[in-house]
């Protein structure tokens, strides 16, 4: 059996058992050795399934003592969801965009709600830098991933964050691609402005609304410039 096939068939057993309660939180997983014994499988073929789970947020591993069940976290979430993205078919980025609309339609609308004034100063505080970074790609995109994850902070939903979080470097990509000349930044930041304003006014629906159309505008251009 191809060895991919043969770490995928062990992952899969090791997943189960793992979901099903086999092994505790913080307990350690068996050795290389033993594992390669059980499957009668390659140290290689035991290392890329280790690699997986681990990616998968299930594990953790210690360099020099090993490899151990990971606690139910929000950082193994976030974890996760960042192998996952980054691992992830160029052809399947717009399927994390779309999903993508749906979260922060309503982080903004929970955010218009629950941000305090801090909260704000920050939102603000990316969308001005995100403002004079006109004709900086690398620094127009940091600010703008910024600005988003500040949103999501708002919400005072963790697990809200957390995913966005997870998500942040593939959209930093995103954001670096889709980009273009003075008049399309012009564009995004006046969007960003309608976002402000309504979070400022604690317009909840406006939020949403404004949010949404941001994203589905970045979407099209996306799209528009060849990047899907």
């Amino acid at each position: 059996m191809p060895r991919v096939h043969r770490s995928s068939e062990v992952v899969e057993i090791l997943e189960q058992e793992i979901l099903g309660g086999m092994f505790l939180a913080g307990e350690r997983l068996p050795s290389e050795e033993r594992l390669c014994t059980r499957f009668a499988a390659s140290r290689t073929v035991i290392r890329e399934a280790i690699q997986q789970l681990r990616g998968r947020g299930l594990i953790r591993t210690l360099k020099g003592s090993g490899s151990y069940i990971a606690d139910p976290s929000l950082e193994s979430l976030a974890s996760a969801l960042e192998a996952y993205s980054v691992l992830t078919a160029e052809e399947s980025l717009l399927q994390l965009v779309d999903f993508r609309i749906l979260l922060e339609t309503e982080c903004a609308r929970l955010a218009a709600h629950k941000a305090g004034e801090s909260d704000l100063a920050e939102i603000e505080t990316q969308h001005l830098i995100m403002m004079r970074a006109a004709g900086d790609p690398a620094a127009t995109a940091a600010a703008d991933v910024r600005f988003h994850l500040a949103i999501a902070h708002a919400s005072r939903n963790p697990i809200y964050s957390t995913i966005l979080r997870g998500l942040e470097k593939r959209f930093h990509d995103y954001a670096r691609t889709n980009q273009g000349g003075k008049k399309w930044h012009d564009r995004v930041v006046a969007s960003h402005t309608d976002i402000v304003a309504a979070l400022r006014d604690g317009k909840p629906d406006e939020a949403a609304n404004a949010m949404r159309s941001h994203l589905l505008l970045s979407r099209r251009h996306y799209i528009d410039i060849g990047g899907a």
